[in-house]
């Protein structure tokens, strides 16, 4: 449900479904309800406002329309003069898909750190959004067979809004539906493959479904059995079996995804994409044909483009290790709406070993002397560590507790799909230490943010009773600072099983104690959403460490896989670290829709005040795979692909500090986490 409501001179766009706003300033101005109707693209609800002035509060694209055909549009750091006429315009960089009727003449300013419509007198803005959110439309039921399974993925197309190249916007997919297992075959009509008249044949093993279900989806294809793994479409085959199922599968599905994404600047985004001049330089493709073809001739035309000529444009943003059993097809839905690369899991026994912190160094166990590693802890599960991925998330579904990933819920997907919106815009902390060693954790965590309000509350000594009452409350997010063991977690009066709790009201949370993985898993059944966890012993100094780096970074609009990501860059013991539940949770939206970070090698540097860099922007589930942003690092002005491989750029000192200092960013300077607003530039 979307929301507009008068805040101070804002018009503030809730989504109740996500739980995100977006401001724009429009000078106090009324507002009154209007159709939704009108807009080239549906929108949920539409207020009109009179106003003199509109703005937003931090710089955006501007995508300008007239009739639904492109006239212009306006990055952020440019200005753009539109003529008289009647327009629709759409704005990213919002946490809802935002649009605006607008009569023009008026110009659109976009330097500096606000993005501004500028026009004489008042004007009638007619503004309409869309919540970003999915869910499933229902449930397929299948026999529990690996056949079974390949009708179930052959129906996951359907949650596609379109079958041309757009639906690489994250808001043109929806939610595959769910599966269930049962004698009757069930397929209704909301759940119809969409005949594209794409096939994709795998044998009759679980595995194999598994692997090719999120190409599947994308192409809105059929499985069926088949001896040699190929993709057939308008008369074309591609074969999958070449260097391995999951390898040649997640190559094929990246270069498709890749190609529509270049091939839909031909269409309502007529945009200077930096991946279009890349594709353009390598190969000789006429893109307004392929734009127009249908599904199945514009893949077979995709299939004589050489794969290697493309490679690396891309990084794909999350790897899946799914099970090939029948327990893991319930699951498969979520991973799949992720846009995850499906592989079969490969681990080994995770080593029984400490992360050593300095001579002296206590741990936040009280046994130490034990292992790393305390089996107790995990009861009937061991600890396993994956095979690594070149991905930022990666996601666990199957036995064990992964080390440096995550290892989700059915509940847990479930509850982030269902979570209520909250009626308050402050967003609740509760920070707890059970252990006077390690307060300095708890200083100045959580709150950097304009815009946002924390109501942060520390709490120290909790009794076990204290704890659990804390945990039936409601709370944003719980920062846990203190001992694990395998009998809970340490209060003042003796140890608190999270097996123990009947329900808790914490969205999310950081555990950050040793081996407090099976503890946390608790907390998720509970009721929580997901949290970072240990795997392992943690030594003090490097536990403060890295819980401060964590609070910060999901302070900043970091999801938990970018958390997890980040923190295995940066510290020693980030592998010690691991998601329970759904790590796509965050705390706050990024101010830039889409968190960032800045990666600088000063050993690079071509002269004493210039530097190389690459700047990324993360996905989440707000800007997921296939959204557009700007590069204020790059002078040419050029759109960029979420997830796409940033190119090395060399920036000046002046333009670095600059740039970064417009909102407090983080910096990954020779592997050593930096924040602008607390950075000396001159000493880089």
């Amino acid at each position: 449900m979307i929301r507009f409501e008068r805040d101070g001179e804002d018009l503030l766009v809730r989504d109740d479904i996500e739980d995100v706003s977006f401001r724009v300033d429009a000078g106090g101005a009324g507002r009154r309800a209007t159709d939704a109707d009108g807009f080239v693209f549906p929108v949920d609800s539409a207020v009109t406002v009179e106003t003199d002035h509109l703005a937003f509060r931090k710089p955006v694209a501007v995508y300008v329309r007239e009739d639904g055909s492109p006239v212009d549009s306006c990055p952020p750091g440019q200005c753009t003069a539109i003529d008289a006429g009647r327009y629709e315009l759409e704005v990213s960089s919002a946490p809802m898909k935002l649009y605006l009727r607008l009569d023009g003449p008026f110009r659109i300013d976009s330097e500096g750190d606000r993005t501004r419509f500028e026009y004489d007198g008042t004007r009638t803005v007619r503004v309409g959004a869309r919540s970003f959110h999915g869910r499933p439309a229902g449930t397929v039921t299948v026999p529990e067979t690996p056949r079974g399974l390949m009708d179930a993925v052959s129906t996951f197309g359907s949650a596609l809004a379109t079958t041309s190249p757009e639906r690489s916007f994250p808001t043109l997919r929806g939610h595959p539906p769910l599966v269930s297992f049962g004698d009757e075959r069930e397929i209704p009509s909301f759940a119809a493959p969409p005949g594209t008249g794409v096939r994709i044949a795998v044998p009759e093993e679980w595995g194999a479904v598994y692997t090719v279900a999120t190409l599947a989806y994308y192409l809105g294809a059929t499985v069926v059995p088949g001896d040699a793994p190929a993709v057939t479409a308008a008369g074309t085959t591609h074969r999958l079996d070449g260097g391995g199922l999951a390898a040649e599968t997640r190559e094929f599905l990246e270069h498709v995804f890749l190609l529509d994404c270049v091939v839909r600047t031909e269409g309502f985004y007529d945009v200077d994409l930096h991946e279009r001049r890349v594709v353009d330089e390598r190969v000789d493709l006429d893109l307004g044909r392929l734009y127009d073809l249908p599904l199945d001739e514009r893949l077979a035309a995709y299939v004589d483009v050489p794969t290697d000529d493309l490679s690396g444009l891309l990084d794909w943003h999350l790897t899946a290790d799914v099970a090939p059993e029948p327990s893991s097809a319930e699951l498969l839905p979520f991973v799949v709406n992720d846009l995850s690369a499906i592989r079969n899991p490969e681990a080994i026994p995770a080593a029984a070993e400490r992360q050593e912190d300095s001579l002296g160094d206590f741990y936040r166990s009280e046994d130490e002397g034990g292992v790393g590693v305390d089996g107790d802890a995990f009861e009937d599960e061991t600890v396993v560590t994956p095979e690594p991925v070149d991905t930022v998330g990666h996601v666990w579904v199957g036995d064990g507790y992964p080390v440096g990933a995550s290892k989700p819920t059915v509940g847990s997907y479930r509850r982030r799909l269902d979570q209520p919106a909250s009626e308050s815009r402050v967003i609740d902390v509760q920070v707890v230490c059970n252990e006077d060693e390690m307060r300095e954790e708890t200083e100045q965590l959580y709150g950097f943010r304009d815009y946002l309000e924390f109501d942060i509350d520390i709490a120290f000594d909790l009794t076990c009773e204290q704890l659990r009452e804390l945990l039936a409350a409601e709370h944003d997010f719980l920062h846990f600072v203190g001992h694990v063991d395998a009998e809970g977690m340490k209060c003042s009066d003796g140890y608190l099983d999270l097996h123990t709790l009947e329900g808790t009201g914490v969205k999310a949370f950081l555990l950050n104690a040793c081996t407090s993985y099976t503890q946390g898993m608790e907390l998720v059944r509970a009721g929580s959403i997901g949290g970072l966890v240990t795997t392992t012993d943690v030594g003090n100094i490097m536990a403060t460490n890295a819980g401060r780096t964590m609070a910060r970074l999901l302070d900043y609009g970091f999801d938990l896989h970018g958390v997890l990501d980040v923190v295995k860059k940066v510290h020693v013991v980030g592998g010690a670290y691991s998601v329970v539940g759904d790590a796509g949770v965050t705390l706050c939206q990024a101010d830039s829709g889409a968190p960032t970070l800045v990666e600088i090698m000063t050993r690079n540097k071509p002269s004493e005040d210039r530097f190389e860099i690459t700047h990324r922007v993360v996905p989440n589930r707000s800007y997921g795979a296939g959204s557009f942003f700007v590069d204020h690092f790059d002078e040419d002005g050029a759109y960029y692909l979420l997830g796409s491989r940033p190119p090395t750029l060399t920036i000046e000192r002046e333009n670095l500090q600059s740039t970064t200092k417009q909102k407090r960013t983080p910096l990954i300077i020779d592997h050593e986490l930096q924040w602008s607003d607390e950075l000396d530039f001159s000493k880089i």
